[in-house]
């Protein structure tokens, strides 16, 4: 095909579970080491809650599931696309009316990212993540890394 579509790289989420909340620096510091991989798309700080750690769990049953910790997830476009559907139709008058709040589009988008079920990679290791992001993307560019 003459115009063929390029192929969209893959990007991920990470999330850092935290005890406490970082400081401004302690999270710019680890976002700006994440970052240097090019495919993170977004990186949250999240406290372990019941409703991250059983999906954790059952999907990583040899690792103790604590914080401070790193879950990497890859994001899924056409999930994120379909959960906004299903709230929009939800609130098919705030939707006709262009009433529904942005915030509300954020919440879905932040619940179809960080599904735990969908986990690539739980590490308490910073650079165990980084090097795994490296080697996603050497894969996508057909290098060996």
């Amino acid at each position: 095909m003459l115009f063929k579509k390029k192929a969209e790289e893959d990007r991920y989420c990470i999330a850092i579970f935290t005890e406490e909340e970082l400081d401004e620096n302690e999270y710019e510091h680890l976002v700006d080491r994440l970052e240097e991989s090019e495919n993170v798309g977004v990186t949250t700080e999240i406290q372990l809650t019941s409703e991250s750690i059983v999906p954790l769990e059952k999907k990583f049953p040899t690792t103790e599931i604590k914080a401070p910790s790193f879950a990497v997830l890859k994001i899924d476009s056409d999930r994120i696309n379909e959960e906004t559907k299903k709230m929009e139709k939800k609130f098919i008058w705030k939707k006709l009316f262009n009433t529904i709040p942005p915030d509300e589009y954020l919440v879905v988008e932040h619940h179809a990212m960080y599904d735990f079920t969908n986990t690539l990679l739980y590490t308490a290791d910073l650079e165990e993540v980084i090097g795994f992001l490296a080697g996603q993307r050497n894969r996508e560019v057909g290098q060996t890394p």
